[in-house]
């Protein structure tokens, strides 16, 4: 079996690229994303909706409103993910454009150059000629690396994700994000109290962008309706009063990931590069997570496997140090 160049499918579309001269392999993540500039006047806007979760039945479009000027504005309150009504206004057209671009920018940074995912060589492996595929650079251990692509789509297209963004009125104001309702301030970088361990005595702060943890959401399996946080079924095993903070992360290290508080990518976090790397290639198993700062920590320990696949193909001359023997 090769391995499969691609997999199209109604959470999120992958692509694998083979590594080339000096480029790692890479499994690309594509969510194909619909922005909608949230009509605030709406009742829409005012209701607690899920019409647009996924699994739900196909319905109308979220109410949009672009405002050619400060005169077009229109107002009303937007429910936020905690049910509380929160003023806003709707957007300028300039405004919407600049938001646009800085939350792909944004969204694609934060998850990106983070995560390596390496085979393993015995047992459940890959055939020499599917390993080979994953060396880039002879001196580097072959390794694919993951990226995620947001392919923003205009509202009424077919796409993987649609999620409301509202403009406040007031900036700085409390907004409750959830999956499919964010604001204009998701894109900034926000701190975070870790508050799971305060009975324990243990503190600590992170920060975040809320529009990567958010749309991190959207990178479920198929027939599931979220990727969820990273202790969400820990904290289920907890009294109701502490499950929400508890779901963000039981300890300060794991509070750090994406889909916790933080912005690393955790073992929990690459969960659907793993998924997908298991479905693409011949390995069902094998595949090991680590964080790119890791791997570097590394880069010279290459296999005896990939050593004795170089020197067929005649590279391993060039990497034996004095004294070395292949």
């Amino acid at each position: 079996m090769a391995i499969r160049p691609f997999i199209l499918e109604p959470n999120y579309d992958s692509f694998f690229d083979r590594a080339r001269t000096g480029q790692a392999a890479q499994l690309r993540i594509r969510l194909k994303v619909a922005l909608v500039p949230l009509d605030p006047s709406t009742a829409w806007a005012r209701s607690s909706h899920t019409a647009k979760t996924p699994g739900s039945r196909p319905g109308p479009l979220p109410p949009s409103h672009l405002a050619a000027s400060d005169a077009d504005f229109k107002r009303g309150s937007v429910v936020d993910a905690s049910g509380q009504p929160v003023p806003c206004r709707s957007w300028l057209v300039s405004e919407w454009q600049d938001f646009t671009r800085r939350f792909k920018s944004i969204v694609e940074t934060v998850w990106n150059n983070q995560m390596v995912f390496l085979p393993t060589e015995n047992g459940d492996s890959l055939s020499d000629a599917d390993f080979w595929q994953l060396i880039g650079n002879p001196k580097v251990p072959a390794h694919v690396a993951g990226v995620l692509e947001i392919d923003l789509q205009p509202a009424g297209a077919d796409s993987h994700a649609i999620i409301e963004v509202a403009h406040l009125a007031n900036p700085g104001a409390t907004f409750r994000d959830r999956m499919t309702r964010i604001t204009d301030e998701s894109v900034q970088f926000g701190e975070h109290n870790f508050t799971a361990g305060r009975a324990r005595g243990i503190g600590g702060k992170t920060g975040q962008f809320a529009a990567a943890h958010e749309v991190g959401h959207w990178l479920r399996n198929p027939g599931s309706k979220v990727f969820d946080h990273i202790d969400r079924s820990y904290a289920l095993t907890l009294p109701r009063a502490q499950q929400d903070n508890a779901q963000y992360g039981r300890t300060l290290g794991r509070y750090y990931s994406i889909m916790g508080g933080g912005t690393v990518v955790t073992d929990h976090d690459a969960t659907p590069w793993i998924s997908r790397l298991r479905r693409q290639t011949p390995m069902k198993l094998g595949w090991m997570y680590v964080h790119r700062i890791d791997f570097r920590r590394s880069l010279n320990e290459v296999s005896a496997r990939q050593k004795r696949l170089l020197l067929a193909a005649g590279f391993l001359p060039k990497l034996l140090q004095p004294g070395q023997i292949p």
